[in-house]
């Protein structure tokens, strides 16, 4: 592959990157961290900034990373049968999504909650349901914390299926999006898959079209009006979160990661990208061991009456979170990925199929 296409789809990993670690920054975050803000002597301020920067990026995370792996499906879905697809792009999806449920279920509540005594939140989320079947019908409706890799097997299905009528399905992604965002839609599971779908189609079939409109170009100002206009439309009518503001988060995080890989070396973020299912899938497990024992450690020793800790914790807690949760996903998937352990990340039939070839 020469150099100048290896930078041109480069700027694909720079946002997955970007993306895996703000959901790990959101996770954080919210509840643990959120819930701690009262209960500090000093760093409120800071404290009420991460929360504002996390709110702020919602228009970006999750409607940047199903715009990028719509884009990554798109061969799949248009010009590839069912028979060299359906195992890779929606077996393997769902088979991780279960079983990286039962796993998160088994070390969150069979582990983690038995060790500390409490858990993070009292949200519903199948990590944190009270039984093994209750767990599973939550994970049914995508309240778990991995729904992410069950909505793209659901998307894929449903891209396939329509792929000969896109205005339809455009249609009807863009009505499921406004009632979820209208809170039309009940449980944050169902609301999130209804509300993301029309980003994976945006980057399916009118990837072309995003791409060129995130180049600094003169005759990009028309759509990028429009849009600017229609966002700060649904923002006056309460809808801060709308799909407007969305489509143009995504596109100047395309733009600012193409230049950035003009610009810099950024194998790290890059390597992230190319790396994201082991920190998605692991890193909620380390956010409830480790989250959970700095929180219960601090108010055990009274260090939050501290004005010097608790405006540490306030402005260091949640980077040093997303490192700490991050590395260790990626360290324990460096150990568990060989041998029989590449089962926990690939569908079994696949590995074989890989070992064949």
């Amino acid at each position: 592959m020469n150099t100048t296409h290896q930078k041109e789809i480069a700027w694909i990993n720079s946002l997955k990157g970007v993306c895996i670690l703000l959901v790990v920054l959101y996770h954080v975050v919210l509840p643990g961290y959120a819930e701690t803000l009262s209960q500090l002597a000093a760093g409120f301020l800071p404290g009420k900034l991460w929360l504002a920067f996390n709110n702020t990026l919602s228009p970006l995370r999750m409607p940047a990373f199903f715009f990028v792996s719509g884009l990554l499906a798109t061969n799949g879905i248009i010009h590839r049968p069912w028979k060299q697809v359906f195992t890779s792009r929606v077996t393997n999806l769902f088979y991780l999504y279960f079983l990286w449920g039962v796993i998160q279920w088994l070390m969150i509540r069979g582990v983690s909650n038995e060790v500390m005594g409490e858990q993070l939140s009292r949200n519903i989320n199948a990590a944190w349901a009270a039984t093994p079947l209750e767990s599973v019908k939550l994970m049914l409706l995508a309240m778990s914390s991995s729904w992410y890799l069950y909505a793209l097997g659901l998307f894929f299905v449903f891209a396939k299926l329509f792929r000969h009528q896109r205005f339809a399905m455009m249609t009807i992604a863009i009505l499921l999006n406004y009632a979820a965002v209208t809170k039309i839609i009940p449980g944050w599971g169902p609301e999130s898959v209804a509300q993301y779908l029309i980003f994976f189609l945006l980057g399916t079939f009118y990837s072309g079209t995003m791409l060129r409109w995130s180049e600094w170009r003169r005759s990009n100002l028309l759509p990028w009006a429009a849009l600017a206009a229609l966002a700060l439309i649904h923002a006056k009518l309460g809808l801060s979160h709308s799909l407007f503001l969305c489509a143009i988060a995504i596109l100047i995080s395309v733009a600012a990661c193409r230049v950035l890989n003009r610009w810099f070396t950024l194998d790290w973020l890059n390597w992230l990208g190319r790396n994201t299912l082991q920190i998605y899938v692991l890193h909620r497990i380390f956010i409830e061991f480790f989250g959970m024992w700095a929180i219960l450690f601090a108010e055990r020793h009274h260090l939050f009456a501290s004005k010097a800790f608790s405006m540490l914790w306030a402005t260091g807690f949640p980077v040093a979170m997303v490192v700490l949760c991050a590395g260790c996903s990626v360290g324990v998937w460096s150990l568990l990925n060989r041998g029989i352990g590449k089962n926990l990340f690939i569908y079994p039939r696949l590995l074989r199929a890989r070992a064949d070839i």
